[in-house]
């Protein structure tokens, strides 16, 4: 079995849904069904949500799938790929948002953007500021946009801003993140939020994801990339004052 493929066994032994999944690690939706490694990064979260899942059986093949009571709560080394436990916060952190003047030392501006142009005049620093967003605790990003359109429905809806930070090199890629992306397809050029999932077997190609299952993957060459960006964040007003 692959390392997804045994995490999910260890899920459905534990009787823990994909929801909950989601919920305790933080991870993008889809995570699990894209993909076939898991990432020392998100290793190291994994361990420290499931302490009883077996990190040699995980990685290395070797043992039971959970561990003994009595080696939990401890850190691992693996030849030199070491993973800490981490702490627990003592209560969970609410993120809270909202719109700020420009003087706001932490400010994310919002972008005036229409998709029919394409990201990268947004990117080219030629797209009008409509406002500014502040978003506590919000890694490094570049801009937010409104989200436009229903592919990523119910998890994202149109009105909805993205918060994103723009990706440089299509080498960088987090495979099964979500992004923000330009592209060529048809002769025609397409702006849109997707999640992009590696093609097996072509290194040169990605596969671009809808949560709306009403909507279809699309397989396009990297090559047909022509602005990228990570979606760090959302924000959703649900009144409408």
């Amino acid at each position: 079995m692959t390392e997804k493929e045994k995490l999910k066994a260890y899920l459905k032994e534990k009787g823990i849904s994909k929801n909950k999944f989601y919920t305790l690690t933080g991870f993008s939706i889809g995570f699990l069904d894209s993909g076939r490694s898991l990432g020392a990064d998100k290793v190291k979260i994994i361990i420290n949500k499931f302490p009883d899942l077996s990190l040699d059986w995980l990685i290395m093949d070797q043992g039971p799938m959970l561990t003994p009571p009595s080696s939990r709560g401890v850190s691992y080394d693996m030849g030199g790929y070491h993973i800490p436990r981490l702490e627990e916060p003592e209560r969970p952190y609410v993120l809270s948002s909202r719109l700020c003047t420009a003087d706001d030392d932490r400010r994310i501006p919002l972008y005036d953007f229409e998709a029919a142009t394409g990201l990268e005049p947004l990117f080219e620093g030629r797209t009008p500021v409509s406002a500014y967003l502040s978003i506590p605790e919000l890694p490094r990003c570049d801009g937010a946009v409104k989200m436009r359109g229903d592919s990523m429905y119910p998890l994202l809806k149109a009105g909805d801003m993205v918060v994103y930070k723009q990706v440089r090199d299509c080498t960088n890629i987090i495979w099964g993140e979500m992004y923000l992306i330009s592209f060529a397809y048809d002769d025609e050029q397409y702006t849109t939020v997707k999640y992009l999932n590696r093609v097996e077997g072509s290194p040169d190609r990605a596969l671009l994801v809808s949560y709306n299952p009403h909507h279809a993957p699309i397989e396009i060459p990297l090559s047909a990339i022509r602005a990228l960006a990570i979606v760090k964040a959302s924000v959703r007003f649900n009144t409408m004052g």
